[in-house]
C-alpha cells in the first residue's frame, strides 16, 4: 500500500509498505512543525530506506529529520544527483534562505547508495527499478515497481504535464529521451508524481502532449 503526505510546499511524500509493516519512503520533503515525522510515526511502519527522485529542497528538506529517527535506513539517489545533498545552490536553499524557517541545506547521510539507470533494488520485498530521467535535474529519476504496477515520478511526470527545465542542471535536450522511457512502459501503471494529483500512464500517453508527441 502507498500512503501520501502532502508537505507545506505541496510536495507529495510517499510511504510504501507491505503486510509486515516494512516500508520505504520516497522524497521526504519540507515539513514544518515536524508534520512529516509525526505522520510517519502514526503510521507505525519500519522505514527501511529512503528514495530520492531528485535533490531539490522540497523533496529532501526533511531527510536528516527522518534519519535521526530511522538511523538504520539507507538513502538511495541517482549517482549524478549526489551533489545536490550538500550544495545549496543546487538544492535551491540558497535562493529560498530567509523564507520562513528555511536555511541553506547541506547534509550527507552516512548510508548512501548511489544508483545508475536500470538498477533494481529490493526493499521491503519490493523490486524497485531505477529509471534515469535527466531533464528537470541531471540526476532526476523515477522508481518503478512492476509487480505493483506503480511508478514514483518525482518532478519528471505530472498530471497532464512535466517538470520544468530552467533550474540548475536542467536540460531541454534530454526531455524526449527521458519521457520515451516512460512511454515505453506497459499500460495500467499508476503514477505517483512529486506534486499534484495522482494519474496513470494510460491517461498520460493519451492526453499529455509531452508524451503523445514523442
Amino acid at each position: 500500500m502507498v500512503d501520501i503526505y502532502y508537505s507545506r510546499v505541496a510536495c507529495n511524500c510517499y510511504v510504501m509498505y507491505n503486510e509486515h509493516d516494512e516500508a520505504f519512503l520516497v522524497d521526504p520533503g519540507y515539513s514544518n512543525n515536524n508534520g512529516l515525522i509525526d505522520h510517519i510515526k502514526k503510521l507505525n511502519k519500519d522505514i527501511k530506506a529512503i528514495f530520492i527522485t531528485h535533490g531539490h529542497y522540497d523533496h529532501i528538506y526533511a531527510l536528516q529529520d527522518v534519519l535521526d529517527i530511522y538511523k538504520h535506513a539507507k538513502v538511495y539517489i541517482l549517482r549524478d544527483e549526489i551533489d545536490f545533498l550538500t550544495d545549496p545552490s543546487l538544492n535551491l536553499t540558497d535562493v529560498h534562505w530567509g523564507e520562513s524557517d528555511i536555511v541553506p541545506l547541506s547534509f550527507m547521510p552516512k548510508k548512501v547508495k548511489l544508483l545508475d539507470d536500470g538498477d533494481i533494488v529490493n526493499v521491503a520485498g519490493f523490486d524497485i527499478k531505477v529509471i534515469a530521467t535527466p531533464f528537470h535535474t541531471k540526476g532526476s529519476c523515477c522508481y518503478y515497481i512492476e509487480s505493483e504496477k506503480i511508478i514514483f515520478t518525482g518532478d519528471t511526470l505530472f498530471f497532464t504535464t512535466i517538470g520544468r527545465t530552467d533550474l540548475p542542471t536542467g536540460s531541454q535536450r534530454t526531455v524526449a529521451s527521458s519521457l520515451k522511457k516512460l512511454k515505453d512502459l506497459p499500460d495500467g501503471i499508476k503514477v505517483y508524481p512529486g506534486h499534484g494529483a495522482l494519474t496513470d500512464l494510460d491517461r498520460e500517453k493519451k492526453y499529455n502532449s509531452y508524451l503523445n508527441n514523442i
